[in-house]
């Protein structure tokens, strides 16, 4: 009967966010598609993905940035690239200012003292190590977000060349929105959490998301959440 409820619970879920892995793993497509064989330069790029990922950083979705980040070197006038944009529900570096859709700042000069490089971080290794879809966090996102963040990204390959990641910044508040509604009606008590192993979400509202759980999948208590390419999973909470 718990097994039962959880699997219940993980489609429930699957409903709710799948749609936003699968928009993703769509640009991914087709910037794979738009690219071509030739390298572009980053004024093209910076207005591909602005029209790729607008549509989706609107007050209703998840998302408070979008974009893609190119593999250093791919592009031939911007060695160091992010194509990043920032909802208008995005108040990173606004300072209370009302927002509006935009394109996050960034260093990209290896030689200014403020430059980072992003291909260390995780959001970045862990897209192409796995090769698919990877979720970072949750972590307080200072750069991009100014609050407990997911990073979902996923490598881009032209001509068995990487290009760079695509990916998403979300919103833990806005997702708890989606899942507070199904993780409140469970009949049993449930936790939804990483494949890391951290918590995103549980009935308990004494569980804070970023605590952390078991690594998912080590035990046959944890059940992949469909669609989200086995990056979350649901388990009964103690």
């Amino acid at each position: 009967m718990i097994v039962t409820a959880i699997v219940e619970i993980a489609d429930v879920l699957g409903a709710a966010l799948a749609p936003v892995f699968a928009e993703v793993l769509d640009w991914r497509t087709r910037l794979e598609r738009s690219l071509g064989t030739e390298s572009p330069s980053g004024g093209a790029v910076d207005e591909a993905v602005e029209w790729l990922v607008a549509p989706a950083l609107d007050d209703a979705r998840p998302m408070l940035g979008a974009g893609f980040v190119a593999a250093p070197g791919y592009l031939e006038d911007a060695p160091w690239h992010l194509a990043w944009w920032l909802s208008a529900a995005n108040g990173v570096g606004l300072g209370g200012r009302e927002g509006s859709l935009r394109r996050l700042a960034s260093v990209e000069n290896p030689l200014d003292a403020s430059f980072h490089d992003y291909t260390r971080l995780e959001w970045w290794r862990g897209a192409v190590e796995s090769g698919g879809l990877y979720l970072t966090g949750p972590y307080i996102d200072y750069l991009c977000t100014d609050e407990l963040t997911l990073t979902l990204t996923a490598p881009v390959t032209v001509d068995g060349r990487l290009a760079g990641v695509v990916g998403a910044d979300l919103s833990v508040a806005r997702l708890e929105r989606l899942t507070d509604g199904v993780l409140g009606r469970a009949p049993v008590p449930a936790v939804l959490g990483t494949a890391a192993g951290r918590v995103i979400a549980a009935t308990d509202a004494a569980v804070e998301p970023g605590t952390p759980a078991r690594r998912l999948g080590s035990t046959g208590e944890w059940h992949p959440v469909p669609g989200c390419g086995g990056t979350l999973a649901v388990a009964r909470s103690a």
